[in-house]
């Protein structure tokens, strides 16, 4: 109970101390998501004209652009449209910043500032992040179907969604990471409160992405009583991302394991 109140307590400080900056992110989202539900291609150029050109540099891979419509790649039948844009990502990756590092700056300059930085931040790394997207997207089922590795279960809408939700999620653990370096030793931060358990690194991404991509669209539906291909879109995508999360747990095992087994070996050769 003691330690109820105490949470309650720091959680109330910190919301007096961060809300107007809290609020001023959770605008920035909705207007974007808003202006993203009825932006066609030409309203959305300004996200989709890079996306296109990483995927040129990444993948070779020219597109041209068709007013209304997209970039278009003839030769590989494939359209980079307003769905493609990632501006979710953006959102996303823009309110983890916020809500996972403000409340450690002192001063609310540096709190301005950083809400500042990672929009921007949260802006070119969707793009970057996006082209790798699109790049796999385009090449990975010419890849499967060349080999005739496609079972029948796997349309190529499941397999575009499934290479999305890798990357998405496997990203923005990387971002997490990256952003709380800068946070740090660029504006100043203070240090969290058992910040170097490896759970609490895995945990914010993780929230943040079922907030943002199943929490929220769930609402949406429940609001709207519209299910249709909903409920197997959410299976899918929390698939994949624990077969992602088994993925780093065995990465991260194996690579303690090597590190012990060197430290042992470096022993006996001192000893």
């Amino acid at each position: 109970m003691a330690d109820f109140a105490y949470r309650k307590k720091k959680a109330e400080i910190i919301m007096r101390k961060n809300g107007l900056i809290y609020v001023s992110a959770v605008s920035v989202a909705f207007l974007l998501r808003r202006f993203y539900s009825t932006a066609d291609s030409d309203a959305l150029i300004w996200i989709l004209a890079p996306a296109a050109w990483c995927v040129k540099i990444l993948g070779g891979i020219s597109f041209e652009y068709v007013a209304q419509i997209g970039y278009v790649s003839d030769r590989y039948r494939f359209i980079i449209a307003a769905s493609c844009a990632g501006v979710r990502f953006l959102v996303l990756t823009f309110l983890m910043a916020v809500f996972s590092f403000t409340h450690r700056l002192a001063t609310g300059r540096k709190k301005v500032l950083w809400l500042v930085f990672s929009m921007g931040f949260a802006y070119v790394t969707t793009v970057i992040v996006n082209g790798i997207r699109i790049t796999a997207a385009i090449y990975i089922p010419l890849f499967l179907e060349d080999k005739g590795l496609m079972p029948k279960w796997l349309t190529s809408e499941r397999l575009h969604t499934m290479i999305g939700t890798t990357v998405y999620f496997s990203v923005l653990f990387i971002l997490y990471i990256i952003t709380e370096k800068i946070c740090t030793q660029m504006f100043g931060a203070a240090c969290g409160e058992n910040e170097a358990k490896c759970k609490k690194k895995i945990a914010v991404p993780v929230f943040w992405y079922a907030a943002v991509v199943l929490v929220i669209p769930f609402l949406g539906r429940l609001y709207q009583q519209e299910w249709s291909g909903f409920l197997q879109y959410a299976a899918l995508v929390t698939g994949v991302c624990v077969a992602v999360m088994a993925g780093f747990s065995a990465v991260s095992s194996i690579i303690t394991s090597m590190k012990t087994k060197l430290i042992k070996i470096i022993r006996r050769v001192d000893a």
